[in-house]
């Protein structure tokens, strides 16, 4: 795998886990459900990797076949907005119903602690994450924005940070903005390591709240970090 790739505005992205040492971690894991489209964010190879899970998508599901280029279109559509931030995995659910498509997308960044006022690097302690992270009170309607902030476990990769509720996006480049339902969950590298990788779930579809944040939760109780004993172990 290439260690950097520029994308299409001259940002350079670059590999996090370039240059890991034997015992230092090399990527992560994540499992979706197998309705799900994982394809490769890597800016040079993005597209086609879209439009071969697609083809494959629709040849196991024939009916699909009509909306095979609004598929298309709305992945592209979210691997776009994925890889301006450190992406390494990015996985999307895309389903068509009443003929209008239903998505909801999952991506893991790994991004490097850094004090904004001095430009060093950063604790990820817990508490500090969780001092950064600020609950949303609930409005009065049920679609209005609002956010919880807890701590949680996952199963292999131990504590970590979460915010999880409604939340108005900024959608990068531009001024306007999009209501959906979001999970980040934040959790630091082991080893004492300054990065964080974050866990980011969301979907537009406001009615279904609850029931998605319990399908995020689900898919980021899977999240595990990989390390290079672990790909000698499987080999």
């Amino acid at each position: 795998m290439d260690t950097e790739a520029s994308l299409a505005d001259g940002t350079t992205v670059e590999d996090p886990f370039a240059g890991a040492a034997p015992g230092d971690v090399i990527g992560i894991n994540v499992q979706v459900p197998s309705t799900w489209y994982e394809f490769d964010v890597h800016p040079a190879t993005v597209n086609r990797s879209i439009r071969e899970v697609v083809a494959a998508r629709v040849k196991q599901r024939p009916e699909l076949a009509p909306h095979r280029a609004d598929l298309v279109r709305t992945l592209k559509k979210v691997a776009r907005e994925a890889r301006k931030g450190n992406v390494v995995y990015s996985g999307s659910m895309c389903e068509i119903v009443d003929d209008e498509p239903m998505v909801a997308s999952l991506a893991v960044s790994v991004s490097a602690a850094v004090n904004e006022t001095t430009g060093e690097t950063a604790a990820t302690g817990l508490d500090t994450l969780m001092g950064v992270l600020k609950p949303i009170a609930p409005g009065r309607r049920p679609t209005d924005p609002w956010r919880r902030v807890r701590l949680v476990d996952l199963p292999d990769a131990g504590r970590a940070a979460r915010t999880e509720g409604i939340e108005d996006i900024e959608i990068p480049d531009d001024n306007r903005s999009y209501r959906a339902v979001m999970m980040q969950t934040l959790v630091p590298f082991p080893g004492g390591s300054p990065r964080v990788a974050v866990i980011s779930a969301s979907t537009p579809q406001l009615a279904l709240a609850e029931p998605m944040l319990e399908l995020f939760d689900a898919i980021t109780g899977t999240f595990r970090f990989v390390y290079r004993a672990d790909l000698d172990t499987e080999s």
